[in-house]
């Protein structure tokens, strides 16, 4: 059975021709997905809107998203309401129809969540632990990232993933108020920090795409006492907000460490966040992988390794 590494090694070939303007292909490829991953049937679901949408098939997006509510699903507020895809039909009234019910059923189903924090213990390591905090991605989970962060466990660290509570739709979740995001990863570590013996001189904050750039404005600000963030593909950040995090007084020496995708349609704005910290004497170091589009290196273990010692000096 596939799983989401699979899922995520696909979707970045749809992504692929996303970023290309290729949209009649995105759609295409978002139909083989959803036969070959019915689990994800939500996210390929809002993509086909999306796509739909861009090529001006605005009768047939209505119809996919009339589907999907029939279906019982649903999306945020924030996202029917922000995403640029879908701005040509944010003043149908059909649509307005339709968001009003996904916002009823978040709501409903917001009542119910708290955030999460799944630890993974090193077999090996001289307590107190150093640790790994680990921000999942847009409409991600955090059994689905310790899967990945956890191989930092054989090199001695704790790892910490840590799931919001704001909900992208049914079982995924998001960063999207990035206050309320703040407060919940310092709570969480807070907790981690009276449940084991936490080496707060050794914390790092790793985080993918959404994750990754709340990691960095974490660390930057100082709102965890870490000695750096490894973000890998992190999302966009706001200009203004990054200037503010870096020209702020840090409480100590903090580094950044960058994974970043080739073929990625961020890797320009992972170039210029380099340059940025460097600028503003952030040490930084960034990993380049040529051929990676919006996804994980295929041996993250080795960038952990690097990404360690880099931090760590």
């Amino acid at each position: 059975m596939p799983d989401e590494r699979d899922f995520i090694r696909r979707s970045s070939e749809m992504m692929a021709f996303y970023g290309q303007g290729d949209y009649a292909s995105a759609l295409a490829m978002t139909e083989r997905l959803a036969a070959e991953f019915p689990e994800e049937v939500a996210r390929i679901a809002y993509w086909r809107i999306c796509l739909l949408t861009r090529l001006q098939k605005t009768e047939a997006a209505l119809g996919a998203f009339t589907g999907a509510l029939e279906a019982g699903l649903w999306w945020s507020v924030s996202m029917l309401g922000s995403d640029p895809d879908l701005e040509p039909l944010w003043g149908l009234p059909e649509y307005k129809r339709m968001a009003s019910i996904c916002a009823r059923r978040q709501e409903a189903a917001q009542m119910e969540v708290k955030s999460l924090l799944v630890v993974r213990e090193p077999a090996k390591a001289v307590k107190p632990y150093p640790v790994l905090i680990s921000l999942h991605g847009q409409a991600g989970t955090a059994a689905a990232t310790l899967d990945r962060w956890q191989e930092a466990c054989p090199l001695g660290w704790l790892v910490a993933a840590i799931q919001s509570s704001q909900l992208a739709w049914p079982d995924a979740y998001t960063w999207d108020d990035h206050e309320k995001a703040e407060k919940e990863v310092v709570d969480q570590f807070r907790m981690l920090c009276e449940q084991v013996p936490v080496d707060r001189s050794r914390v790092i904050v790793g985080g993918f795409s959404q994750g990754a750039a709340l990691a960095v404005g974490l660390v930057l600000t100082g709102s965890l006492p870490a000695r750096g963030f490894l973000s890998v593909a992190p999302g966009s950040i706001e200009p203004k907000l990054l200037t503010g995090w870096v020209e702020a007084e840090h409480p100590h020496p903090v580094r950044g460490y960058l994974v970043a995708g080739g073929h990625d349609p961020r890797y320009e704005f992972f170039k210029q966040l380099r340059t940025t910290l460097v600028d503003h004497g952030v040490p930084c170091e960034m990993e380049d992988h040529p051929d990676l589009a919006h996804e994980y290196p295929p041996h993250f273990k080795r960038s952990l390794k690097k990404a360690f010692r880099f931090l760590m000096s």
